[in-house]
């Protein structure tokens, strides 16, 4: 039970009508507007017997000296430059319920708010936050309150996925740095971070980098990659006989050398072996068809370079990998180099040994950031994307129930700008910041119902998001914001 004697409450003031249970109006006392913003966490006192938790949205002003739909002598004092009475303005904010919290924990409000029922903001020695929820563990804190009002998280839905999106400069790897990477952290999960860039994660942990030229892809990726950069043999049914010969040649392990040129060699060697093989006549000769396929087996194979394979040639295991994660706790896979199919092949080289282990039923209790998310699963894949695309999807699928959390980090939601929609629909809990333009229409889904518009979004300040999803204790997005310490500053190496 809360003892609500102890809350130190300012009365700002109180119900209009029509009322809801799910949301009111709240007039504003006289000069309270000036203090009282939207996203203004306030306690409506309602006369019909509970105590209902609501947030300030959607402000308004009226003055009917000023409405411009007639003429008036507001209109006309405006006209010539006077001002118009004030006698008849009043301002108002949208008060969006939380819930009841009567008994000191949210509950679905389901009694009607009462007109005229007193609204009172939290002075700043009180925290509302108490009123989500026991704090075992906290994320920021409310955008509009105190650093003390530290925001609870129900840690149990970590493994149901987690977006961040906003826009460049929005905050987004600050926020995955100092606030989400150390949840993670106390609820007991290690952090493989995917750094497609190598400047947002790997010169904050210079311990815990490994180079993506180091990492030994698998068979599977490895295939995918040298099809990439093969340009998949052109097309047709030629095409598709030479691909199935190069999955034989790397499935057979005889292509790998000692350097790139050595390698190079025995890929070609081992090719046109197997071509020579499935197409020799009884003469000892190659076929018309043995030969078509050498000549555009050499044609592409031609095409290859030392820089092409030698992201093939790492030594690195997934499960070396996963070990050294276990041991360092945080561990950053540094993709700055190399093609966007290089970056790709040691994303599924190493989830496909995770999804493995959680195929044989081991819990994982490891969380995978992908920064730069778009390029793993965008909206319309193709190519290697269309695999680790079905890849996360099946990630996430089982993730769930073996404690893997996704953390997908993108500039936009949807369309060009955002992710695939299979995948992002696998992501339980959001957490949006400043918006692309692009993105208003999307956006607003999340929102429907929370009074959060375009408007608002397009204009978030650096380093405050809006958290949606399960891992919030509020039904209702929250504005959640956070400070760096200068200790975390020194800890990390920069900033």
């Amino acid at each position: 039970m809360v003892d609500w004697g102890r809350l130190e409450l300012e009365q700002i003031g109180i119900v209009a009508s029509p009322s809801r249970e799910t949301d009111a109006d709240c007039i504003l006392q006289e000069g309270k507007e000036k203090e009282v913003t939207s996203e203004t966490l306030v306690l409506i006192d309602n006369r019909n017997g509970n105590k209902v938790l609501a947030v300030c949205r959607g402000g308004v002003g009226l003055n009917d000296n000023l409405k411009i739909n007639y003429y008036n002598p507001g209109v006309a004092y405006a006209r010539s430059g006077k001002s118009a009475s004030v006698a008849k303005e009043f301002f108002s904010f949208k008060l969006v319920v939380i819930g009841d919290v009567t008994d000191g924990e949210i509950r679905q409000n389901k009694t009607i708010i009462a007109p005229a029922s007193p609204v009172y903001k939290f002075k700043e020695g009180t925290n509302p936050m108490e009123l989500l929820g026991s704090a075992k563990h906290t994320l920021g804190y409310y955008a509009m309150g105190s650093p003390q009002w530290k925001v609870p998280i129900l840690a149990e839905y970590i493994p149901h996925h987690i977006g961040v999106f906003g826009v460049t400069g929005s905050g987004k790897s600050f926020l995955c740095r100092y606030e989400l990477i150390p949840l993670l952290q106390r609820a007991g999960y290690d952090i493989l971070v995917f750094d497609w860039k190598g400047s947002d994660y790997a010169p904050y942990y210079p311990d815990s980098v490994i180079n993506m030229g180091d990492i030994e892809l698998d068979e599977a990726s490895v295939y995918e990659y040298l099809l990439e950069r093969l340009d998949r043999f052109g097309s047709g049914k030629i095409a598709e006989t030479l691909q199935r010969y190069l999955e034989e040649v790397i499935l057979g392990g005889a292509w790998r050398g000692s350097d790139p040129h050595e390698t190079i060699s025995r890929l070609k060697d081992a090719m046109m072996k197997t071509i020579t093989e499935e197409n020799l006549e009884k003469s000892g000769s190659l076929s018309k068809w043995g030969e078509i396929y050498a000549r555009r087996a050499e044609k592409y194979l031609s095409r290859l370079r030392p820089e092409d394979v030698r992201p093939v040639m790492g030594k690195l295991s997934a499960l070396e990998i996963i070990k050294r994660l276990r041991e360092k706790k945080v561990l950053v896979i540094d993709l700055s180099y190399g093609s966007k199919e290089q970056k790709l092949s040691i994303f599924l080289s190493i989830t496909r040994r995770l999804k493995e282990l959680m195929e044989e039923k081991n819990r994982l209790d490891i969380a995978v950031l992908v920064d730069e998310a778009p390029q793993y699963c965008p909206w319309n894949p193709r190519g290697i994307e269309e695999e680790t695309t079905k890849h996360i999807i099946g990630l996430a699928a089982l993730g769930r129930s073996y404690g893997l959390s996704l953390i997908l980090v993108s500039q936009g939601i949807a369309g060009e700008i955002g992710i695939n929609a299979a995948v992002r629909r696998n992501l339980n809990t959001l957490f949006i910041g400043k918006i692309h333009p692009l993105d208003a229409m999307e956006a607003e889904k999340f929102f429907a119902t929370s009074w959060i518009g375009a408007d608002s979004l397009l204009r978030l300040p650096e380093g405050q998001f809006y958290m949606v999803g399960k891992m919030n204790p509020s039904p209702i997005p929250l504005l959640i914001t956070f400070q760096i310490e200068e200790g975390e500053k020194i800890r990390h190496g920069k900033r």
